[in-house]
C-alpha cells in the first residue's frame, strides 16, 4: 500500500504539471515544464543470483521538474513597436522602481508609460543594454518609435523628422538558464544554479535577436500535454486500485484472524 501511495504522489503531482502547462498554452512567453521521475528503493531482496541481493522497489517519486525554454511561435503580430518577442535565448530585464528588484521574462507586451519610460505589464521598468531604465520616450517629442532586431529604440521627432537612437532593449543571458525560479506574473529570478548573467545588446554573444510589433506565444505542446495527461490519469488510476487491493487484502487477514 506504501508503493502504491509513493504512486499515487508522484503522478499528483504529475497531473498538476501537466494541468499547469494546458492552462497556460495562450499565455505569453510561457515556458512549459516536463517530469522527471525516478525510483525508490528500501532494503533489499535475496536472490539465488550468485549470492547478490536486489534492491526493492518501494514506488516512485518526482527527480525533477524541467522547463522547456525553447522559443514559442509568434502569439500574435500585432503591429504595435513596444511589443517585443526575443528570437533565440535570453530574456527582458524589468526593475521594480521601489524595491529595485529586477525580473526577467519572455513576456514582451511592453509600453510607455506617463513619464515616458518603457515599463513592462506590471508597471517595471524595461531596463536597458546598461541595465538602465529606458526612458525619454516622450510622445510630445516624437511622432513614432521603432525597434530593430539588435533592440536599438529610434524615435522620429516631430519638428525636424530626424531619427534619434533613444535607447537599447538589453537582453540577459544565463550559463544555466534552468536555474532560474519561475515566480509568477510571467517572471522568473536566478536560483543559487542560474550561473553568471550576462546583459547586454540583442544579437550579441548568446543572445538572441528582436522582433518588433509580435508577441512570444506559450510553447506548449498541447497535442504532447494530452497524451501525457491520459498517461498520467491512467497511472494514478492503477496505483489507486493498488491501494483498494492492498485494503481488501488486510480485511481477509483480519478476518482470518477473528
Amino acid at each position: 500500500m506504501y508503493t502504491a501511495l509513493a504512486g499515487l504522489n508522484t503522478f499528483n503531482t504529475a497531473l498538476s504539471v501537466v494541468s499547469d502547462n494546458i492552462s497556460n498554452a495562450n499565455t505569453t512567453g510561457f515556458k512549459s515544464n516536463t517530469v522527471d521521475f525516478g525510483d525508490i528503493v528500501s532494503g533489499l531482496i535475496a536472490t539465488s543470483n550468485a549470492g547478490n541481493a536486489v534492491a526493492a522497489g518501494a514506488g516512485s517519486s518526482v527527480l525533477n521538474v524541467e522547463t522547456n525554454f525553447t522559443t514559442g511561435s509568434a502569439q500574435a503580430q500585432t503591429g504595435t513597436w513596444s511589443d517585443l518577442m526575443i528570437q533565440g535565448s535570453g530574456f527582458f530585464s524589468a526593475e521594480n522602481a521601489s524595491s529595485k528588484a529586477v525580473y526577467y521574462t519572455r513576456d514582451g507586451e511592453f509600453q510607455v508609460n506617463a513619464s515616458g519610460d518603457l515599463v513592462d505589464t506590471n508597471g517595471n521598468d524595461v531596463l536597458s543594454s546598461s541595465g538602465k531604465a529606458i526612458t525619454g520616450l516622450d510622445p510630445s517629442t516624437y511622432s513614432s518609435f521603432s525597434i530593430d532586431q539588435n533592440g536599438n529604440i529610434d524615435g522620429t521627432a516631430i519638428s525636424t523628422g530626424a531619427v534619434t537612437t533613444i535607447g537599447v532593449i538589453g537582453v540577459t543571458t544565463f550559463s544555466n538558464q534552468n536555474g532560474l525560479i519561475r515566480i509568477g506574473e510571467n517572471d522568473y529570478t536566478p536560483g543559487g544554479n542560474a550561473g553568471t548573467a550576462t546583459t547586454g545588446a540583442a544579437g550579441a554573444g548568446q543572445a538572441g535577436t528582436i522582433s518588433s510589433g509580435a508577441l512570444e506565444g506559450s510553447n506548449v505542446d498541447l497535442t504532447q500535454q494530452m497524451v501525457n495527461l491520459i498517461d498520467y490519469q491512467a497511472d494514478y488510476q492503477a496505483c489507486s486500485k493498488a491501494v483498494t487491493t492492498g485494503n481488501n487484502n488486510l480485511q481477509t487477514v483480519v478476518s482470518l484472524i477473528r
